[in-house]
């Protein structure tokens, strides 16, 4: 299943069927593993909020790209969890030149930007006492392009999402990565209790596309 919209994560075509996966890491990881288990991969394009629907309907098999942190317990119950096959960390994007962002303390008194239904767990409290304001946008580009603008003083960021678009992109050239890190969690492929994919299936194709290096070779597309 699939929740993003642009590169580098996922890149979407509108179809008269509705969106279809066509570019990006998600697509590269599913096919990979599709082929590793000897299937084909058909991308279910779903907003986060109707992926919980797709499951209960025993519509999917695998869900890839989620982490429990961002799951219920009742929801993380009904999968089964192989290892981790790699980990997302998000920073503060500041402007380039000037003193980085070290701490939370560096964030007072500003204005940060997130995207749109993404939580941001160690700012909470800077938010809540008002010591810190957050100003959402729909998507990493356009969190940057604010960013740019002058309408907020600091983004937060996936890593992966900034190296993209600063190498792909002129008018992030402006922009860096500060060492402070917001969050950092680990990635599955979570397997539905009534996928015809076995636990033991999963975990072991998982772990030859890691030690193959295939998934490195992924990322560095991107990076």
């Amino acid at each position: 299943m699939v929740d993003g919209r642009s590169l580098p994560m996922g890149l979407m075509r509108n179809t008269p069927h509705g969106p279809e996966l066509v570019d990006g890491l998600i697509k590269d990881w599913q096919d990979a593993l599709a082929q590793e288990l000897g299937r084909r991969p058909v991308h279910l394009v779903l907003p986060r909020k109707r992926q919980d629907w797709a499951v209960e309907g025993h519509k999917v098999d695998l869900r890839c790209f989620v982490s429990p942190e961002w799951l219920t317990q009742d929801i993380i119950a009904e999968y089964d969890w192989p290892a981790p096959f790699m980990e997302v960390e998000e920073r503060v994007i500041g402007p380039a030149g000037a003193p980085p962002a070290q701490s939370l303390h560096d964030l007072e008194g500003k204005t940060i930007g997130g995207v749109h239904g993404y939580t941001y767990r160690k700012l909470d409290a800077l938010f809540a006492s008002g010591k810190a304001k957050r100003e959402d946008a729909p998507g990493e580009t356009a969190l940057l392009l604010k960013q740019q603008a002058g309408r907020t003083d600091y983004s937060v960021m996936r890593m992966l999402d900034f190296q993209y678009l600063r190498r792909s992109d002129p008018r992030m050239a402006a922009l860096a990565i500060s060492p402070f890190v917001v969050s950092r969690f680990p990635m599955y492929c979570a397997r539905t209790k009534y996928s015809a994919v076995t636990l033991q299936e999963l975990s072991a194709a998982q772990e030859r596309l890691q030690q193959s290096g295939a998934l490195e070779k992924m990322l560095q597309k991107y990076r």
